[in-house]
């Protein structure tokens, strides 16, 4: 819990922060590190018994916030709706929004399995929409908000062999803009967090073809991860890169997306 006090953080009212794929990865290190500032952090995820560890890490540590697992899938309409009628409950409010919930898939897209595709579409498009669906009204409730939407480096520069991955961030960075001017009037801010490769269960768990695929390029910590949300919620920029490397990945795939294209056939195929 050091890493996330070492944080600078300005003095401010407690916040109500649904955040879904909290079960592992940066999911599940947002969730503490938000409760370590205080905050009260409902988590949803679809395995009830990394949810019952998360609570039971966070009530050990005995961190100043508060931590409610609520066992949910994002595909789900209904079942997110509940999530955020469980958090309103729990907590009387709610202030923020990390939808956090992604699968990747590596892989031709041809010849890929349609199941394995359809998952990726969503529960990386489809749950988004799902979560700000049931999150908005009430946010709208409580005046205003702001939703983080975590999406990766993939979605401004797409990759040969992860075309369903990069196609579903990529809408996810289309349904960012098209909700800042819908949301605006209602204090509501969107922000899209582009994500390089971090050090998580995330590449084991890909369908397709699993495991590590660029292993130059280095990893970071979903702890890193977690404290860029924060500085997001922060700052309120439309978009934000955790590194300068991959801020660098996504101008190189502007200004030379012949050669970003090559290489990453190169890299995925």
């Amino acid at each position: 819990m050091d890493t996330y006090r070492k944080l600078f953080i300005p003095a401010r009212p407690q916040r109500v922060i649904l955040i879904t794929g909290g079960t592992s990865g940066i999911g599940h290190a947002a969730a503490l590190m938000f409760a370590a500032l205080g905050d009260c952090v409902a988590v949803t995820g679809r395995r009830a018994e990394r949810l019952v560890d998360l609570q039971r890490e966070a009530e050990a540590a005995d961190l100043p916030g508060a931590i409610l697992a609520i066992e949910a899938d994002v595909t789900d309409p209904a079942a997110m709706q509940r999530a955020v009628d469980r958090t309103v409950s729990k907590f009387e409010r709610l202030d923020v929004v990390v939808a956090n919930a992604g699968i990747g898939h590596r892989g031709p897209l041809v010849e890929a399995r349609w199941s394995d595709l359809e998952t990726v579409l969503r529960t990386n498009i489809d749950g988004v929409i799902h979560t700000v669906r049931a999150a908005v009204p009430a946010m709208r409730s409580a005046g205003g908000g702001h939703i983080v939407l975590v999406s990766s480096i993939l979605g401004p520069v797409p990759g040969a062999y992860a075309g369903a991955y990069s196609a579903s961030k990529a809408a996810t960075d289309a349904l960012a803009r098209s909700l800042r001017g819908e949301l605006k009037a209602d204090h509501i801010r969107v922000t899209v967090l582009w994500v390089g490769q971090a050090h998580t269960e995330f590449a084991d768990k890909r369908l397709g073809q699993p495991g590590r695929v660029a292993t130059r390029w280095p990893t970071m910590s979903p702890e890193q991860v977690a404290g860029s949300i924060e500085r997001a919620l922060e700052r309120k920029p439309r978009t934000m890169t955790v590194r300068w490397i991959d801020r660098l990945f996504i101008w190189a795939g502007g200004q030379f997306p012949a050669l970003m294209d090559r290489l990453l056939a190169r890299v995925y195929g």
